[in-house]
């Protein structure tokens, strides 16, 4: 599954990708060239993801007695 290198959300697809990123990452400068917003790219919510992505990971593998064993 392709993740976003500017905010960590995941997507099913590279095309759902690369429209999450020319619609949510992408400005147009004053040149009319299409440029990455600064003000779009949030790196501390791509490691809350991860983390939370990492925990429920964590859950899943479980096994005997929630993973004591």
């Amino acid at each position: 599954m392709p993740e976003c290198p500017y905010c960590g959300k995941w997507f099913r697809s590279k095309k759902g990708l690369q429209q999450h990123i020319t619609k949510t990452h992408k400005t147009t400068n004053m040149f009319g060239e299409k440029v990455i917003d600064p003000c779009s790219v949030d790196p501390i919510g791509k490691i809350e993801r991860r983390a939370e992505r990492a925990q429920k990971k964590k859950k899943k593998k479980g096994g005997l007695f929630g993973g004591l064993f």
